[in-house]
């Protein structure tokens, strides 16, 4: 018994430092300029229009990232990092399946205004057959 409560405090120990460790390096200037322009990306390509709700979510976090950075919280900023990136590329997706929505929806209007072409060329080529048919029959 003392073994194991002897091995779980070291694990904790190792835990609280390893923290501390991770806690204490800053979060590189590339990472945040990273995930800022993985924002950019999911508002060109039109989250404002299709996925505001996340595209909201992912500044926000952004925000908490760089408050949590300024106390000097690099863990936690990280852990924001990455749910910023998480909200970005959710808002990133979600605005580029709209956009293919709508171009499968204005390929399949095309799609069908051809079929209904065709079929009136089709009528149009039965009607003079026809008529073709009563003068060779004459």
């Amino acid at each position: 018994m003392r073994t194991v409560v002897g091995s779980t405090l070291t694990i904790g120990f190792l835990y609280i430092v390893v923290g501390c460790a991770l806690s204490g390096t800053p979060v590189p200037q590339t990472q945040l300029a990273e995930t800022e322009a993985m924002i950019r990306s999911a508002e060109s390509a039109g989250a404002f229009e299709h996925a505001s709700a996340l595209l909201q979510k992912a500044r926000q976090t952004l925000g908490a990232a760089q408050r949590a950075t300024g106390k000097g919280d690099h863990s936690e900023a990280r852990q924001y990092l990455l749910e910023t990136t998480t909200y970005a590329e959710a808002a990133r997706a979600r605005a580029q399946a709209e956009q293919q929505k709508k171009e499968t929806a204005k390929v399949r209007q095309q799609a069908d205004e051809l079929e209904v072409k065709a079929e009136v060329i089709q009528k149009q080529l039965q009607v003079p057959q026809s008529g073709a048919e009563m003068e060779s029959d004459k």
